[in-house]
């Protein structure tokens, strides 16, 4: 089932995956200091409601030829980031950044209009009746101070080649008498000194700073662990049992069990599933004409698996953790194939758009068995339990570290002293396996995998990784839901 459309006004961080439908008002192009460029574009839908988007620059080359000016589209799949630039082209209070799985299809729209401007009489900039820090459209007369009906005047400046526009064209059509002139996202500011009331800028000019490269996301795949266990011992043998706040500060690769709820999938570089084997869990490529796949399985045809992320959390922190295949078709009761037959059959089958039915993961708590690794923004989950006693019982395991570390962590206390406590097992190193040889996971992005999904419980090669000893500030356009993980200040 596809997912229904929704409106501009109703978007917030709550999820990734909005679906839109909207039109092109605005697009344009920065170039940063280092000679990188990032997109950025106005939306609006038929409620007239606006927006503003970001492609960043290593996604610029995918969708600079499917981005028109004026032009609709169905849009789905983004980052949602609050709406924090300086001066804002719209006041929604949320900005959307494109990433791998935004799907863009452009359709012809006749209830969206095809321009819509926010106009702001001179009477009330005139009264002070508008926010500075939000850009305006307005029309008037040139004076060079602007008039309208109104019969008000206002001073403006126009900088840059807004300016060497207008003067080329006064010089050629002064004698034509009054000139008419539209500004669209309009800065308007208290009169300072003797500088004038009314400033346009140059968007291009105005953003100094590049846009950094959206965090991509871990891309590793591991087989879940099919066995089924009842039994608390057998479910975190071999693991320990970490609360995702404890899990923050692991340096090592660790296999842990915690408790978290699902609340949202997060949109990564490829949609909600991977080409697979038909002889194993490994992702296909096609070469030679046949597909293969790493352990050199030739399948006919690929056969879709489930690679989901979604977002948890406990109350306290939200954690990103990978399902892979078998775990998903537990939680959903359906497999890949059938829900993208299923889909095809509709006839405007989409591989970025991600399924209604995938939403029966969400607002579910589990226990969840998963592997940490230092070098990745996500946890891969290796099992998980939906049993409300188990899962109270891991809690209270919780409640034990968190008495233990009290009493024994003395002044020169380790990381390692606060994850270890007389009912946590530590890890075994027979539990890890490391793969030196990549993996290609065949999806729309040709994504490329470290290690073996093949192997349960397997893991990387433990990676080496420097902890900053300052919080690292991280640019608002960088809308990993792990940044909370990430900018932890770890304690000496």
């Amino acid at each position: 089932m596809a997912r229904p459309i929704e409106y501009i006004s109703s978007i917030d961080d709550s999820k990734d995956l909005w679906k839109v439908v909207v039109r092109c008002k605005h697009l344009w192009s920065v170039t940063s200091s280092q000679n990188r460029e990032h997109l950025e574009l106005i939306l609006f839908d038929s409620k007239l409601d606006l927006i503003q988007a970001i492609v960043p620059s290593y996604l610029v080359s995918k969708f600079k030829t499917q981005l028109e000016l004026g032009c609709s589209y169905i849009m789905q799949n983004f980052k949602v980031s609050s709406n924090d630039f300086s001066f804002k082209s719209t006041d929604h209070k949320f900005k959307l950044i494109f990433c791998g799985s935004t799907s863009v299809k452009k359709v012809q729209l006749a209830d969206i209009p095809l321009n819509h401007l926010k106009l702001i009489g001179i009477n009330a900039i005139i009264e002070g009746k508008y926010r500075t820090n939000l850009l305006y459209d307005i029309i008037g007369g040139v004076v060079f101070s602007l008039t309208d009906l109104s019969k008000h005047h206002v001073q403006c400046t126009l900088w840059g080649k807004l300016a060497v526009q207008l003067n080329e064209y006064y010089t050629t059509h002064k004698a034509d008498g009054s000139i008419v002139l539209l500004l669209m996202n309009a800065r308007i500011k208290e009169p300072q000194g003797n500088y004038p009331l009314n400033e346009v800028k140059n968007l291009k000019e105005k953003l100094k700073d590049d846009l950094p490269t959206l965090s991509s996301s871990s891309m590793q795949m591991e087989t879940t662990n099919t066995s089924v266990f009842s039994d608390l011992d057998k479910f975190v043998w071999k693991a320990e049992v970490l609360s995702l706040s404890d899990i923050a500060y692991l340096q090592t690769e660790t296999t842990c069990v915690t408790v978290a709820t699902l609340e949202k999938f997060e949109c990564g570089q490829s949609g909600w599933y991977y080409d697979g084997c038909s002889e194993c869990t490994k992702s296909v490529t096609l070469k030679d004409g046949k597909f293969m796949c790493y352990s050199k399985h030739i399948s006919s045809e690929p056969v879709p698996r489930f690679k989901l992320e979604v977002l948890a959390s406990d109350g306290k922190l939200k954690y990103k953790f990978v399902f892979w295949d078998v775990d998903c078709v537990k939680l959903i009761g359906k497999s890949a194939l059938q829900m993208k037959l299923d889909l095809m059959e509709t006839g405007d089958f989409d591989p970025l758009e991600f399924p209604y039915e995938l939403d029966v993961m969400l607002k579910k708590e589990l226990a969840i068995r998963a592997v940490f690794q230092p070098n990745k923004a996500s946890l891969s989950v290796i099992g998980f339990k939906a049993d409300e006693v188990l899962r109270t019982k891991i809690k209270e395991r919780f409640k034990c570290e968190e008495h233990t570390s009290k009493i024994v962590v003395s002044t020169d206390d380790t990381r390692d002293d606060m994850h270890t406590s007389s009912c946590t097992p530590t890890i075994s190193t027979s539990e890890k396996q490391s793969h030196d040889d990549p993996q290609t996971v065949s999806d729309p992005l040709s994504i490329t995998v470290d290690y073996d999904p093949s192997v349960a419980n397997s893991a990387l090669t433990p990676s080496k990784r420097s902890i900053p000893e300052t919080v690292e500030e991280l640019d608002s356009a960088q809308l990993s839901s792990t940044k909370i993980i990430r900018d932890i200040k770890l304690e000496k």
